[in-house]
């Protein structure tokens, strides 16, 4: 299944943090992929068998976070460990916590429903690894594929509905709403004070 996200146009009105920040994405949400099967609740309707739907969350999610990372902050290096010897004000790093994803199918009236609750763990530290801010960040995700023609029609019957589209919306939800919560959060704010005094 196709996930292409975008960022939520409200992150590039924020203003960055004057901070040098190392952004750490854990390695399982990095490559994470998720399969989610079809479910049909219409008693006397057809029945379609399609294959579970994969998802490749994980690539397009730690695109999205990096994008905005460099958006919230003067300056973003990308790390691979926590332990990095770079010169850096503090470091970011994002676990993912919770990921579900459902999708029903409601043929009589061609309409597909994908939702996609999706949560991270994302903690501020500072360079010695210290805990300054951890917060868990929840979000969902909808879509809605209705079919208005026959052509559509014969699409989803052969290559099923399209839900990238749920994921598409958690992913862009919950990078706008992570950015919010960096930038509101007064331990934040009241550690990179005290830094650059």
């Amino acid at each position: 299944m196709r996930v292409s996200p975008k960022l939520d146009k409200r992150v590039s009105q924020i203003t960055p943090l004057p901070v040098t920040m190392g952004l750490y994405i854990e390695p399982h949400l990095r490559n994470y992929v998720q399969e989610a099967s079809l479910k049909q609740y219409e008693a006397g309707t057809p029945t379609y068998v399609f294959p579970n739907f994969v998802f490749p969350i994980g690539k397009p999610l730690s695109s999205k976070i990096e994008e905005m990372a460099k958006m919230v902050f003067k300056q973003v290096i990308v790390i691979d460990n926590v332990q990095s010897k770079e010169a850096l004000d503090g470091i970011l790093s994002v676990n993912l916590k919770n990921s579900e994803i459902e999708l029903y199918i409601e043929p009589s009236v061609w309409r597909a429903i994908g939702r996609h609750n999706l949560s991270v763990t994302a903690s501020f530290l500072d360079p010695k690894l210290n805990k300054i801010w951890e917060s868990v960040v929840a979000v969902e995700g909808k879509s809605l594929d209705v079919v208005t023609s026959q052509v559509e029609q014969e699409w989803w019957i052969t290559s099923g509905p399209k839900f990238g589209p749920a994921v598409d919306d958690a992913i862009q939800n919950l990078t706008y709403e992570l950015a919010q919560k960096i930038t509101t959060s007064k331990e934040i704010s009241d550690y990179i004070y005290k830094e650059k005094q």
